[in-house]
C-alpha cells in the first residue's frame, strides 16, 4: 500500500492517528496530479494544491462521469492487486460506472471499521445469510467484494449464501432460516433491497413463517435505484416481520455506491432513527443546490456530497445523483433526482471531459 494510503488506512483505523484536513489536502494533490480529468476540472475551478482552505473547496465529480471518463489514480485494468468494480448499469441508457481501485487493503479496511460498529455491536461472530452473488459469480461488484470480506472476516459457524443464477434461492434461504431458529442464536441476514423483498415474496408463496432467534438483524444495502420494480420500505418491513420474525429496529440500511470506497450506515441497532444514515470519521457530507452546486442552507434539501478519504483510487470528493437534507446526527435520502435537477452535475462533466489543461 502506497504511503498515504497507509496514513489513511491508520486514520480509518483510528481518528487519532491521523488528521483529516491534512489527509484530505494531501488526498486532493495526489489525485490532482494524477487523475487528467479531474485536474482540468481544479483548473478551471481555480481550485488548485496550497490554495484551498477545506476539504469543503475540493471541487466533487459527479458519480455520472464514472461513466464515460477515466478517473483513476491506478495502473491500467487488470494490473496485479487492481480492483475493477462495475455498476449494475441501471441508470438511463444502461451505461456503467467504472471504479478501478488500486487499494483493495483500504477498502478492506472501511469494512474493518465500521461494518462491526453499526451491524456487530455486541461483538459478536454470527452465523450470515448473503442474499447476493459472490465473487467469482460478481467478480466486477463492489458490492459482492464487501460482502465476501465481511462473511470472511465476521461471519459466524452456518453462514451460508442463498444465491444462484436466477436470484434468490428461496429453498436454500428456507433451509438455513429453518436450521438457525432451531439453533436459538442471533443470526445477521445480508442482501440488496430487491434480494430480501424476493425472498419474503418467496417465503409468502410457499406460506412460511419463521421466528429468527432475539437478537438477530438484517443488513439492507439497498440497490434498487433505477430499477423498474419500486420497493416502498414499510412494505420490506412489515414482509421480514412476518415471514423471519426481523423487527424494524433491527434493520441496518446502508447507503453506498460503486463510485465510493466507504458506506454510511443506519443506527437501528444502536437505538438511532432507521432512516438517517450517518458517516464514519473519515467520510465528511454537504447537501447541494443541483442548480448552483453551492452549498445548500442548514436544512434544505439538494444532492448529496461525499467527502470519502478512502476514496484515494479516484476522487475524493464525490456529487451523487440521490436527493437528501441534513439533519442533527446524519443524512437523510430523499429519492433520486430528476434529469432536470442534473443539469450543474451536466455541466461539470463537461467541464471534466473539456479540452483544458491536462
Amino acid at each position: 500500500m502506497d504511503d498515504l494510503a497507509a496514513r489513511i488506512a491508520r486514520h480509518v483505523a483510528s481518528p487519532a492517528a491521523e488528521d483529516f484536513d491534512e489527509l484530505a489536502g494531501l488526498a486532493f494533490a495526489f489525485q490532482y496530479e494524477r487523475v487528467a480529468p479531474f485536474r482540468r476540472l481544479c483548473d478551471a475551478r481555480g481550485a488548485t494544491p496550497g490554495k484551498l482552505g477545506s476539504w469543503r473547496e475540493v471541487p466533487a465529480v459527479p458519480t455520472s462521469a464514472f461513466r464515460s471518463l477515466e478517473l483513476t489514480v491506478a495502473p491500467p485494468t487488470g494490473a496485479p492487486g487492481v480492483e475493477t468494480f462495475r455498476s449494475s448499469g441501471t441508470t438511463a441508457g444502461g451505461s456503467r460506472s467504472v471504479h478501478v481501485h488500486p487499494y483493495p487493503d483500504l477498502y478492506r479496511a472501511t469494512v474493518d471499521a465500521a461494518f462491526p460498529a453499526y451491524c456487530l455491536p455486541k461483538g459478536d461472530r454470527p452465523a450470515m445469510l448473503v442474499l447476493a452473488p459472490s465473487r467469482e459469480e460478481a467478480p466486477d461488484s463492489s458490492l459482492a467484494f464487501m460482502l465476501d470480506h465481511v462473511v470472511s472476516r465476521f461471519g459466524g459457524v452456518g453462514s451460508e449464501r442463498a444465491f444462484g443464477p436466477r436470484g434468490v434461492d428461496a429453498r436454500a434461504a428456507r433451509s438455513w432460516a429453518g436450521a438457525r431458529q432451531r439453533e436459538g442464536r442471533p443470526v445477521l441476514v445480508l442482501g440488496t433491497t430487491l434480494a430480501l423483498a424476493d425472498l419474503v415474496a418467496s417465503l409468502a408463496r410457499m406460506d412460511l413463517r419463521f421466528r429468527l432467534p432475539p437478537g438477530s438483524a438484517v443488513f439492507e444495502t439497498g440497490g434498487a435505484k433505477g430499477r423498474q420494480r419500486g420497493v416502498e420500505p414499510p412494505e420490506l418491513l412489515a414482509g421480514l416481520g412476518e415471514r423471519l420474525g426481523i423487527a424494524p429496529g433491527s434493520v441496518v440500511r446502508e447507503y453506498g455506491m460503486t463510485e465510493l470506497t466507504s458506506q454510511l450506515y443506519t443506527r437501528a441497532l444502536l437505538g438511532g432513527d432507521a432512516d438517517l444514515y450517518t458517516p464514519p470519521h473519515w467520510v465528511r457530507l454537504r447537501v447541494i443546490d443541483p442548480e448552483t452546486l453551492a452549498e445548500a442552507p442548514s436544512g434544505a434539501s439538494g444532492l448529496v456530497a461525499i467527502f470519502d478519504l478512502a476514496n484515494l483510487s479516484s476522487a475524493v470528493h464525490v456529487l451523487s445523483e440521490d436527493l437528501g437534507r441534513m439533519e442533527a446526527g446524519g443524512l437523510r435520502l430523499l429519492g433520486r433526482a430528476p434529469g432536470a435537477e442534473l443539469r450543474g452535475c451536466s455541466l461539470t462533466v463537461e467541464e471534466l471531459a473539456g479540452q483544458g489543461p491536462a
